[in-house]
């Protein structure tokens, strides 16, 4: 018989004490005036726009679903604690969607695809460009709200993470 012990040890100090949480809601929008493919405005601990662009999109067919993955780039530009600034962030995107969604992928219909999502979310890492953000870093992590699943696309977009 072995006799397993741990010692818990906090944390040094400061280790966490430099990450500020953050949340909040977000819904597609027309913020981005043309710019990017599309964007969505936050609301919470950032107010403002998110703009994205896509670096990659691909959909595989798996074992009784279909699974998009996409990476981009992204610029926001809004406030946090009522001072105004931008950041920008590069990101990772995972769907799901019903079997054989591969086949109508089409880049040019980005939004009709996105109707068809089962669930999904993604990643940002924060790199701050100006105003309050400038260099400070961070991670956002959306969770997609989809009232109808593979009938209608996200209504919203809740968001939690972190500035340091």
């Amino acid at each position: 018989m072995f006799l397993f012990a741990a010692i818990l040890l906090p944390a040094p100090a400061g280790a966490q004490s430099n990450r500020t949480p953050i949340s909040g809601d977000a819904a597609p929008s027309t913020c981005n005036n043309g710019k990017g493919v599309g964007a969505i405005e936050l609301v919470g601990d950032l107010e403002g726009c998110l703009i994205f662009f896509v670096d990659t999109g691909v959909c595989t067919e798996l074992n009784g679903f279909a699974l998009y993955e996409e990476t981009g780039r992204e610029l926001f530009i809004g406030e946090y604690e009522g001072e105004k600034g931008r950041f920008r962030t590069k990101y990772t995107l995972a769907g799901t969607y019903a079997q054989g969604a591969c086949a109508d992928f089409d880049a040019a219909d980005y939004d009709s695809f996105f109707s068809k999502q089962l669930t999904g979310g993604c990643d940002h890492k924060i790199k701050g460009k100006q105003g309050v953000f400038k260099g400070m870093k961070g991670l956002i992590v959306f969770h997609d709200i989809i009232p109808e699943p593979g009938v209608s696309g996200a209504s919203n977009f809740f968001y939690s993470g972190y500035l340091k």
